[in-house]
């Protein structure tokens, strides 16, 4: 590259709009200059892809710059202008051809400087992120942020922290994220680059939200308005005022709120596609809820869920089916609050599926570099001599040693996690359908009876409208301490979703399910949670009770007969134990 291709070409990022000035006056006054003016015109290309409205505009530039960089030979070029055409595609809503051209484009661009085999890696990972890929696009993002984490500080490090903490935004692992996004946000301070700040904040608002820092999200999101108001109008924006949207309704400035859902459908409407809609309609969707009556709130939701179904958006809909369940129930309408309440177990164990395998391709992708390293270290150190070698080997050891043993940890992490619920640390629902089935065939083998109950608290919904979501969670906290400690270690003790329970008690008939939920319904009414300045107590629930073989043979028989035993207690007036009732005879039995 000659030095004024090279200039071009790497400021790009660091200063968007000046080397784009610069590129177009090269592509006026250079013609005759074929290596510089290539160059420029991929800088013009990626800066449309990039910073602009119009990333359509990028594809008669690219075509120039291949062409011209085919016809010299430079293979860096081509493959540059080739991952500019394919994240038009991607743009353009064609993914997967897109990642197939990547895909073949991947092992030349092994060769290319960090910054420039970012395009590619970060380019495959949106081919994964738009067909719901979310592990395989955390991967490559990965990936290139082990490239691009240099002593010299990159201008894509930034790029390619905030893209990584978006995709664990969607994954609901909030932590990393928020880490992510402070990260690059500290870096920028070194750019000019005002769209990738935006985005930046973006993410960290959502991360907060996550975490249930309302303020912290809120103090963002009026930064990040701010200088909305004088950037030009992208398509991304519409997540950036979709988020703007949420946090200002959460904390109750319902004219600001109004006017970011105003900004969001406009931008929906001006660039349709992707998750465009959703956004917009989740926007919609938030608002109401804070301010329109459950009704209004309620046709919304419906709405922006339909919207996340289509386009399999789980943070959408992991917050629709939430808020869909507290509406209906607080309607009356417990039968369509169970609906949502199952729906929003399905989005959650997917979403911490994809969680849990996106850890799992970062150890992977981790083990991958430290046998590349290693490799490298191993040609190093054969021009060492004998007792240099010997120390650079025990080192490596030791560290692989380590790294082998930190993996292992982080695997039984995993494993734990897979099968526990992360707020209360009981086992979650894909624990206990795994060892129904076994724990029904040997009650059936030895004819002893058993017990499965549903628990529902009590009008727990007042303690988070009253005293806010971080106080249910405490509750919710100590409850499950108690459910654990009170049992028999037999017992499995399930947090089923919400405020609801599913307790199994082996070798129980009615009378000893009665006995047991009786004794840990007194303890949970002696139950005292410290909340600030207070303390929080006087805590019931309605159970029912189903037993083996009385009231079914098989898990969902069972599981049907304790939930409609536990509305029924719920009818009852709460704050009561039932059983089942037997099942009817057959007609003509």
């Amino acid at each position: 590259m000659t030095e004024v291709a090279d200039r071009l070409w790497l400021r790009h990022f660091r200063d968007p709009v000046a080397a784009c000035t610069e590129a177009q006056h090269v592509v006026a006054t250079a013609p005759g200059h074929a290596h510089e003016l290539a160059w420029a015109e991929l800088t013009i290309a990626y800066h449309h892809l990039f910073y602009t409205s119009r990333p359509a505009e990028a594809r008669e530039w690219l075509a120039r710059a291949q062409s011209r960089f085919e016809s010299h030979g430079e293979r860096r070029g081509v493959i540059l202008a080739q991952a500019g055409s394919a994240r038009l595609g991607i743009l353009e809503h064609a993914a997967l051809p897109a990642r197939e051209r990547l895909l073949s484009l991947l092992p030349d661009a092994q060769s290319l400087p960090p910054h420039d085999r970012f395009y590619v890696l970060n380019a495959l990972a949106a081919s994964y992120y738009f067909n719901e890929e979310i592990e395989e696009a955390i991967r490559y993002l990965y990936e290139a942020l082990e490239a691009l984490n240099a002593p010299d500080p990159s201008p894509l490090l930034p790029t390619v922290m905030s893209n990584l903490s978006a995709a664990l935004v969607t994954v609901g692992d909030y932590v990393p994220a928020r880490e992510l996004a402070e990260s690059a946000l500290a870096g920028l301070t070194r750019f000019n680059n005002s769209q990738l700040v935006l985005f930046a904040r973006s993410n960290l608002a959502e991360a907060l939200v996550g975490l249930g820092d309302l303020e912290g999200a809120t103090e963002v999101i009026d930064t990040m308005v701010a200088d909305l108001a004088e950037s030009p109008r992208r398509a991304a924006q519409n997540n950036y005022m979709s988020t703007a949207t949420e946090v200002y309704a959460r904390a109750g400035r319902l004219d600001s709120a109004a006017q970011c859902l105003a900004t969001a459908q406009a931008i929906a409407k001006e660039f349709p596609g992707g998750f465009n809609e959703v956004n917009a309609l989740w926007a919609e969707a938030a608002l109401a809820d804070a301010s329109g009556p459950p009704e209004r709130a309620i046709a919304t939701l419906e709405a922006a869920t339909t919207a996340a179904e289509r386009s399999q958006h789980l943070p959408v809909l992991c917050k629709t089916h939430a808020l869909l369940a507290e509406r209906y129930a607080s309607c009356g309408d417990f039968e369509h609050a169970y609906a949502h309440m199952q729906r929003l177990l399905i989005a959650q164990t997917q979403r911490l599926s994809h969680r849990a395998s996106a850890k799992y391709y970062l150890l992977r992708t981790e083990h991958e570099l430290l046998d590349a390293r290693e490799e490298r270290d191993r040609a190093l150190t054969q021009r060492l001599d004998t007792e240099r070698l010997n120390q650079e080997l025990a080192a490596l050891n030791l560290e692989l040693s380590l790294k082998v043993k930190e993996i292992e940890a982080l695997q039984q992490r995993l494993a734990e996690e897979a099968v526990h619920d992360p707020l209360t640390q009981l086992f979650n629902r894909r624990y206990l359908d795994s060892v129904m089935p076994g724990l029904i065939a040997s009650a059936e083998r030895r004819g002893a009876p058993l017990a499965v109950a549903l628990v529902d608290l009590d009008r727990f919904k007042r303690i988070n409208d009253h005293h806010g979501h971080p106080a249910g969670d405490a509750v919710l906290r100590e409850i499950g301490r108690v459910f654990g400690n009170s049992l028999r270690p037999s017992d499995v003790v399930c947090r089923y979703g919400g405020e609801e329970f599913c307790i199994v008690l082996p070798d129980t008939d009615v009378e000893g399910a009665r006995a047991a939920l009786n004794g840990l319904s007194a303890r949970l009414k002696g139950l005292n949670v410290p909340w600030r300045d207070s303390r929080l107590n006087g805590f019931t629930f309605s159970a029912g009770v189903a037993v083996l073989p009385r009231h079914g043979r098989y898990f969902p028989e069972l599981l049907a007969a304790a939930d409609r035993t536990l509305y029924s207690a719920k009818a009852a007036g709460r704050d009561r134990v039932m059983v089942a009732d037997p099942p009817s005879p057959a007609p003509g039995a």
